[in-house]
């Protein structure tokens, strides 16, 4: 009988290895337990459903007998799914990176029988080639260390261990200013393309954290130029091929300079990240093009990744770049097939979208963006070539989909559901954000407990802070739209727990988990530097800061001071590195909240929200009251009446509030008037 022990799992990448014949164990004590007892080092494998070079590794390597041969005869071999235990893969990121290698998938990590690690990489291919050394060599090498170096192995033990307690502390020197932020502009202008925007180099990783931090830069120093870049790069990204122009939604990243070729994996994180940095730019610039992207994005998630829970449905984690294991084969055309389907209309559909004979990838042809978006009115016979060419796309084998329903991700697009459905006037898109909202409560919490994923029925972990700190985002965002007092009280319930069962007492900061990840090492990482995702720690200094704008509560304001202190750095480097952080503190020094008040079923009321919602400034934040309720919770409302019984306005800074504005002329006129 197969020892390999991942057929019981929910994961859906752990799933796509339980026939492998290595004898794989899950993440746990059990596996552990045998390591002591057999005295064989730990062989981690972390990956996720979605990830191409690990299907690669997989292919070679664990599906090959001899291969599995020698990871069964020498290692407890442990496949971790990063998505479901994203404080494991951090921990064992952060080992990597300390033993000078770049990170990334798949993770590969030799440990000790407690946990140690001592060796690592990512992918090493079945054969050497790349300049890296064939995997059952270093099967072969590390079995020999390990059993015939072993001073060696402690030495690394030691100095990997020490060096991750040291990096795991926060580095804050309590030195962040408006100023500051400032002065490091100029350091972060420099690193970004002028000719195809986003970062410099490739892959090119869309950053929307770090986008949304240098827009409220722009905005707060009026950088006019910034202002353009951030615009053209996002721009950049949804005329290239990282969008999916067919289906909608952004693929994870480019790999080349240009944003032409994806790398084809789908995430439902970064298409929520983007959604709501484009609404946010749109109330500046309102391109077409960044409309069609966030109601197609939209349109994609809610059509391609439901999945139904027992009592609604929520969203599912990641689409595979992958299909008939080759990378992004369902996505790319041939010249003849866009000729044959299209028929008379091809020829300015192949214009439009970068479509020729010899193809601009590979052979084949990923649709790009190369004439001008003008409106969505003159783009309609394009849009519906792009529907014909997605129903006949629909008839290839689609790539794997992994229908993990993880709390942190839906929550961040609970929220831009309700930040582009504010903007663009879709009462829907946030009709179906309190659906994902109530849905994502109801499976995820379990005897008062919040869980950090769901998939066929079965929990997983128990939630991460990065769970709870989006959820209390996405709650804030609901209470913004909605005014419905529930989500704001759902917040602050949230925040107790983190505060209770997260925060270190001793050096501060919020830890990822409640207790410690890995027995044999004494650590507990607070998450501040933003990556894919934006940090925890950043996330909630962003939620700190609303709830006391809000609530004028002054254990929020202390427990914000608390984070700065404990993260905040001045330093160029590290305000490159913790945009979420940088962004809280600016929103915290220039928060605007504009009070609405009236029933929000008038014609009159719906007309001040619609000018509040579009006033570009990202400070701006909204706040509803039904103009019936006599406000004492939250602060931010309390006394706010309606004016001559008509819906009104009020603009507050700082402390202090505009006098009633009941028409949207004169709200126009205050907005514009407001110093930055």
């Amino acid at each position: 009988m197969s020892k390999n022990e991942l057929g019981s799992q929910s994961s859906p990448y752990l799933l796509q290895h339980k026939d492998n014949p290595v004898h794989w164990k899950p993440w746990g004590d059990a596996a552990f337990a045998q390591a002591i007892e057999t005295g064989k080092p730990i062989l981690l494998s972390i990956g996720y459903a979605a990830c191409h070079w690990c299907h690669v590794m997989a292919h070679e390597s664990f599906e090959d007998q001899e291969t599995a041969d020698k990871m069964n005869a020498g290692f407890i071999n442990i496949k971790v799914d990063r998505e479901e235990h994203p404080d494991v893969d951090a921990i064992y990121q952060k080992a990597l990176s300390i033993m000078g290698q770049p990170g990334g998938w798949p993770l590969t990590m030799f440990l000790t029988q407690s946990g140690q690690p001592f060796w690592g990489g990512t992918y090493f291919p079945n054969t050497a080639a790349y300049g890296r050394p064939s995997f059952k060599e270093v099967l072969h090498s590390i079995s020999d260390i390990y059993e015939n170096q072993k001073e060696n192995v402690v030495k690394n033990v030691e100095a990997i261990s020490s060096a991750l307690l040291e990096e795991t502390q926060p580095k804050g020197d309590g030195q962040l200013s408006l100023a500051s932020l400032k002065q490091s502009i100029n350091f972060i202008h420099q690193n970004f393309d002028t000719h195809h925007g986003g970062l410099k180099g490739a892959p090119k990783f869309p950053q929307p954290v770090l986008l949304d931090f240098l827009w409220r830069s722009a905005w707060l120093n009026e950088d006019q130029p910034l202002q353009h870049l951030i615009n053209f790069s996002l721009e950049k990204m949804c005329l290239g091929g990282i969008y999916d122009h067919i289906g909608g939604g952004f693929a994870r990243y480019s790999t080349d300079e240009e944003w032409l070729a994806p790398h084809f994996e789908k995430m439902l994180y970064d298409n929520a990240l983007l959604i709501s940095l484009l609404s946010t730019v749109w109330r500046k610039y309102p391109n077409p093009l960044f409309k069609r992207a966030v109601s197609e994005s939209i349109d994609w998630a809610l059509k391609e990744m439901k999945v139904e829970t027992p009592n609604g449905f929520a969203l599912a984690a990641a689409l595979d770049a992958d299909s008939e294991g080759v990378e992004g084969k369902f996505y790319v055309w041939d010249e003849a097939e866009i000729d044959i389907h299209l028929g008379q209309a091809s020829s300015r559909f192949k214009e439009a979208y970068d479509i020729t004979k010899n193809g601009n990838w590979e052979g084949h042809n990923i649709a790009r963006r190369v004439t001008d978006f003008v409106s969505v009115e003159a783009e309609d016979s394009l849009k519906n070539q792009c529907k014909a060419l997605y129903d006949i796309r629909k008839m290839r084998i689609a790539p794997g989909r992994d229908d993990k329903i993880l709390t942190d991700w839906n929550a961040l697009m609970i929220k831009a559901l309700c930040e582009a459905g504010l903007v663009f006037k879709r009462a829907d898109w946030i009709e179906t954000a309190k659906d994902i909202y109530e849905n994502l409560c109801d499976v995820m919490i379990h005897d008062g407990e919040l869980h950090h994923s769901w998939c066929n029925g079965q929990l997983g972990p128990k939630a991460y802070l990065e769970d709870y700190a989006n959820l209390c985002s996405a709650a804030l965002a609901l209470f913004e739209v909605s005014g419905i007092d529930t989500y704001q009280n759902n917040a602050k319930d949230w925040v107790d727990v983190l505060n209770t069962q997260f925060w270190d007492q001793k050096v501060g900061g919020y830890n990822f988990a409640k207790s410690q990840t890995v027995k044999g090492l004494a650590i507990q990482p607070k998450p501040i530097h933003d990556n894919a995702t934006p940090s925890g720690n950043g996330t909630m200094a962003n939620v700190l800061c609303d709830l006391y704008h809000i609530s004028a509560e002054p254990e929020y304001k202390e427990r914000f001071n608390q984070l700065i202190k404990t993260f905040a750095n001045s330093n160029p480097n590290e305000i490159f590195a913790t945009p979420g952080l940088c962004s809280a503190v600016q929103r915290f020094e220039k928060m605007e909240i504009i009070a609405i008040i009236g029933p929000l079923s008038d014609n009159s009321t719906k007309a001040l929200i619609s000018k509040a919602s579009n006033y570009p400034s990202p400070n701006r934040k909204l706040l509803l009251g039904d103009g019936q309720t006599a406000f004492k919770s939250p602060h931010a409302l309390a006394g706010k009446t309606m004016r001559e019984n008509k819906a009104t306005a009020y603009v507050c800074q700082v402390g202090t509030c505009s006098e009633p504005i009941n028409t949207v002329i004169g709200l126009e006129e205050h907005l514009s008037s407001i110093p930055i």
